[in-house]
């Protein structure tokens, strides 16, 4: 799970800074940099997965539109010549459990000594019109640092023992690789500018395990979730991935899926559905005898059915929406961009319901509805604002100001004066 994010210098952000739990709401008015800050996860992933500049300049893996057309727009307000990114991701439990068995016995004595995340750090620079890599650091974070939330930036000194360098990797420099448990076994590669080195980590998990851990994570957990209503009142084409795709074309498949191995909990997704559409009998999924293609088939309070094809946008949504928590093999991290677009507002409720119990994925949503706000928690919102300087600051709605005595009431001329909605 992302623990923390961070941005330096990068578009609308001077500097982002905010930790992060399960589930968030980013609140904010148009051109407030919720879409900016929600589409970090999936950057990162696109950086991992392609070439620097194609991350940017040409349509994400996940489609959609290129983030610039211009790579000195990505500098904020246009100042310097680089930006960059520092993500913090909780260290799975076997990777714990394995430091601390090579650990000496004065560290496992002492929690504050024992690894609990991993910190990855990229500064990226533009040369000559070019993108390049301008400082690239992953690093073992123990228990001392890790709670204490400082301001480390990029690169640096870190004190030891309550740090240790896995990935080094200075501009011009070659990248250095260290081994998770041998203190001095390393390997040094010459890469290219403009290639990362989380890209190049040896390939061998008895040494590097970490490493290819965040890799693995940041480059291939992330989705921006948008359900297309065409696709999903299609039918499904047989032979789909075991995983949700972003726009929900094989949801059919895997609610099939889930119908043959846990009939439990799709009765339980079921049921979920009907708070949201009380007028919903029961919903089957139907493999086509012919073709094997996969659809819906609703049968409302009534006897009437309708299949896929017939089925309201605003149904399919809430179908993709609330099955999210019920799903056998989930994203890591799920992007979605204004959820309450084509939901009535009584059936945002069992949506959120839905999507705040997620527990083996982390979910960000974006809105600017002060109905959604009215049905999350104070501590799950990140409010996004402009400050005197033109740059966007995000602060956890626990920790803002305006918003302490604020018990989820919808009162907008609060969240107008806090500067959610204006």
């Amino acid at each position: 799970m992302l623990t923390r994010i961070e941005a330096f210098h990068y578009r609308c952000f001077d500097h982002l800074d905010i930790n992060l739990s399960r589930f968030h709401v980013l609140a904010g008015a148009n051109g407030s940099g919720k879409s900016t800050l929600l589409d970090l996860p999936l950057l990162l992933s696109d950086l991992l997965q392609r070439e620097l500049a194609a991350a940017f300049l040409e349509v994400p893996r996940i489609a959609g539109k290129p983030r610039t057309h211009s790579l000195s727009e990505l500098i904020h307000q246009g100042k310097g010549n680089y930006f960059g990114f520092a993500v913090e991701v909780e260290l799975p439990e076997h990777l714990k459990r394995q430091f601390l068995e090579g650990a000496t016995a004065a560290v496992a004595r002492d929690e504050n000594r024992q690894f609990s995340k991993l910190r990855y750090e990229l500064r990226l620079e533009l040369f000559n019109h070019q993108l390049q890599v301008g400082g690239e650091y992953l690093w073992l974070m123990a228990n001392k640092v890790a709670q204490a939330g400082g301001s480390w930036g990029i690169g640096g000194q870190r004190s030891q023992p309550y740090w240790k360098s896995l990935v080094e990797r200075d501009a011009g420099r070659e990248a250095v690789f260290r081994e998770d448990l041998n203190s001095r076994g390393k390997t040094e590669i010459n890469l290219p500018p403009d290639e990362l080195a989380l890209n190049n980590i040896p390939r061998d998990l008895r040494k590097y395990a970490a490493s290819i851990g965040i890799r693995d994570f940041l480059g291939k957990g992330s989705i921006s979730y948008e359900p297309s209503w065409d696709k999903l009142r299609t039918a499904s084409l047989p032979g789909q991935s075991s995983i949700l795709k972003s726009d929900a074309s094989n949801l059919p498949w895997l609610l099939l899926n889930l119908k043959k191995q846990d009939l439990d909990l799709y009765t339980a997704w079921e049921d979920h559905v009907k708070t949201a559409l009380p007028h919903i009998n029961s919903i089957n999924v139907v493999e086509r005898a012919d073709d094997h293609y996969a659809y819906f088939k609703v049968t409302y309070n009534g006897g009437y059915e309708v299949t896929s094809s017939g089925l309201s946008y605003g149904t399919l949504h809430i179908f993709a929406l609330t099955v999210l928590p019920y799903l056998l093999n989930p994203p890591t991290i799920i992007c979605i961009e204004e959820l309450e677009n084509g939901i009535y507002p009584k059936a945002i409720e069992s949506v959120l319901q839905s999507l705040s119990s997620v527990y083996d994925s982390q979910i960000l949503i974006s809105t600017h509805s002060p109905i959604v706000l009215a049905h999350v928690d104070l501590e799950a919102v990140i409010a996004m604002r402009n400050d005197l300087n033109g740059a966007v600051q995000a602060v956890s709605g626990d920790q803002h100001p305006m918003l302490e005595d604020w018990q989820g009431k919808i009162d907008l001329g609060t969240l107008f004066a806090a500067g959610i909605l204006e």
